[in-house]
């Protein structure tokens, strides 16, 4: 889940306690002269080696993370990791700072959308896919999808190890919709006029206040801000960038996908932006306290639901839908996904020990399920056919999202992207700025960052 946390850097690196140098009785020295000799080069090889390792804070998927690691250190004592994380929308730009100060970790969790970042300053070290268990680089990428392949692969090598992968669907409470004579099952909405017009049915107001919005958007972070708008400018024929790295959401295109997105609020009045009690770690809360019959999320862990709303989830009153679509039946998300990466400037033991651990962590994919459902993993193979995994409530549907979605801007000014696009929406929406001047402004600030970036 990508919900942010904020929260001190946690180091733990289990229980570590190896002398470099046994002693040995005198038996032992003459066990040791008679050993094999590629038994004793073997033990010779075990020396400790140091690594820092940093991912995001997520309730389900950093505590895994961490498991893992923890026990490839116990199988390897050898090995000591120094676990840091970070809440998800800052983890791109500490891992920035790292890298511009000396002090980015040997290994870390990378969001897809910053690989291309990492990769225009030469910062990461290409990975030996038969040391993660694949027999060729091609039987590699014909385990992921290609449109995640697309941003860990470049001219012939693999630098990142796909983790999760996974699309944002549109959750329905069932109940809600009930209530007003809709069946979510058929009269979930499949273009964006209806999303509108379903919205504002399912509106409840006091006077000027809404009591229930039909509808809402996330204004918290810029992260979901592009998560949410992205699909909707392309669904209109938009894009970032043209051929020659030049911003172009302020065209046509651009202007349409800002109006279907300012829509619920201006045009069908079934939202308030400036009414939420979203959180960083539960930045679907409006929903969950069915505050807002419809919000656009990543897969929600049936624990986030039951921690705030236990009746909603024993009930069962909700479920994933797809995104709506300019037409209908062609809707599709935002999907993205996360790499298991490694520092070029790593020393040679330390990029190999990272490569060992990346390998064991994705080796049980059930035990990743298992922890981390609904959240699928990138890989293809090894997971999907489980029967814990057919058995999950529309896990079909969640599928659907992450095979169907378009990826986020592959920039190497994602976050200053990210950052004006934010800015942009909240001017529009509660300031009510002009949308073609705010669109202009936006693609002027990401030229402007797009002509500042020095690849070295």
């Amino acid at each position: 889940m990508t919900d942010d946390k904020s929260s001190k850097p946690e180091s733990k690196t289990g229980n570590f306690s190896r002398r470099d140098v046994l002693s040995i009785t005198a038996a032992g020295a003459l066990a040791a002269a008679t050993a094999p000799i590629s038994r004793i080069a073997s033990a010779q090889a075990k020396k400790p080696i140091n690594i820092s390792f940093w991912t995001f804070e997520n309730p389900q998927q950093r505590p895994w993370v961490h498991k893992r690691v923890n026990m490839f250190m116990e199988k390897n004592p050898n090995v000591k990791v120094d676990f840091q994380y970070f809440a998800f929308g800052d983890l791109g730009k500490k891992v920035s700072v790292g890298f511009a100060t000396g002090t980015a970790p040997d290994g870390f969790v990378s969001q897809d959308w910053f690989m291309p970042t990492w990769q225009a300053k030469g910062l990461l070290a290409p990975l030996d896919v038969q040391r993660l268990g694949y027999s060729s680089l091609k039987t590699f990428t014909d385990d992921f999808a290609p449109a995640f392949v697309a941003g860990a692969v470049q001219k012939g090598k693999a630098y990142g190890y796909p983790l999760w992968f996974y699309g944002y669907v549109n959750y329905l409470n069932t109940k809600q919709f009930k209530e007003v004579g809709l069946d979510a099952a058929k009269d979930w909405p499949k273009t964006w006029d209806q999303l509108g017009e379903v919205a504002k049915r399912l509106t409840i107001k006091e006077g000027n206040k809404f009591t229930r919005q039909g509808f809402k958007f996330a204004m918290h972070t810029a992260a979901w801000t592009m998560f949410q708008f992205n699909a909707i400018l392309h669904q209109c024929g938009g894009a970032w960038f043209d051929k020659a790295g030049k911003c172009t959401i302020n065209n046509a295109a651009g202007l349409k996908a800002m109006t279907i997105r300012a829509s619920i609020a201006k045009q069908y009045g079934a939202e308030d932006p400036a009414d939420s009690i979203a959180t960083g770690p539960l930045p679907q809360m409006d929903w969950l306290k069915e505050r807002a019959s419809m919000f656009f999320c990543h897969p929600i862990p049936p624990a986030a639901i039951e921690s705030q709303n236990p009746k909603m989830l024993s009930e069962g009153y909700f479920r994933p839908v797809q995104y709506p679509g300019v037409q209908a039946g062609k809707g599709y998300t935002t999907t993205y996904g996360f790499n298991l990466v490694v520092n070029a400037r790593a020393a040679k033991e330390k990029q190999e020990a990272l490569q060992d651990m990346y390998k064991f962590m994705m080796s049980d994919l059930g035990d990743a399920w298992k922890d981390t459902a609904p959240f699928p993993p990138a890989r293809k193979s090894g997971w999907a056919d489980k029967p814990e995994v057919k058995k999950f409530p529309y896990v079909d549907e969640i599928i659907i999202a992450r095979d169907r979605g378009v990826a986020l801007p592959q920039t190497v000014v994602y976050n200053e992207l990210g950052d004006a696009v934010h800015k942009g929406i909240q001017q529009i929406m509660l300031n009510n700025a002009d949308i073609q001047k705010t669109l202009n402004e936006i693609a002027a600030e990401v030229d402007r960052a797009t002509a500042a970036f020095k690849p070295t």
